[in-house]
């Protein structure tokens, strides 16, 4: 990383101390991945962008959270997922949406892959899903966690049926 900033005519320094102007911020988790870490920013703008060589940068509150709660020696899996659906404890099911990375998506049908992971979290029962509110969600993927169980009163009205004849042609139209 020094060299290629040094041949950006940018050198960087080999020792980057605590304060404002470190990159890391004030807290940093070591991965059993050289080089990689889990770290707070000094650019909190950057935080969820791929702005880095594959660290992962969060909020400083957050990361200051994660670092006091996290034990040393805990396994972290990074995963690339765009699409997660699950149930909460009280019974809700929640899916969030990301963008698949570009390397990615050669191949990749966001909705059928979304589908497949929500009848993956139903089991055995399926409950009444907002298969719109599911496309609207893919199509625009933003991380929000969203519900997507109908409730009793978005349940969709029945269609009037076509009329079979033309006496109930009349009768429908002077309704």
């Amino acid at each position: 990383m020094r060299r290629e900033a040094a041949a950006r005519g940018e050198p960087a320094p080999s020792v980057v101390p605590a304060g404002p102007d470190n990159p890391l911020g004030r807290h940093a988790i070591l991965l059993g991945i050289p080089s990689y870490l889990i770290h707070g920013t000094n650019k909190p703008e950057g935080v969820g962008m791929r702005v880095s060589r594959g660290c992962i940068r969060m909020f400083p509150e957050d990361i200051e959270s994660l670092y006091e709660r996290v034990p040393s020696g805990t396994r972290v899996n990074i995963i690339d997922q765009p699409f997660k659906a699950g149930w909460t404890a009280d019974g809700e099911l929640l899916a969030q949406s990301y963008p698949a990375l570009e390397e990615n998506r050669e191949g990749f049908e966001p909705l059928m892959f979304a589908m497949d992971k929500v009848a993956q979290v139903f089991g055995e029962e399926q409950p009444p899903v907002d298969y719109k509110r599911l496309r609207e969600l893919v199509e625009a993927p933003d991380g929000q966690a969203i519900s997507l169980l109908k409730t009793a009163e978005e349940e969709p009205t029945p269609a009037p049926t076509e009329p079979r004849n033309l006496y109930e042609s009349i009768a429908i139209a002077e309704r």
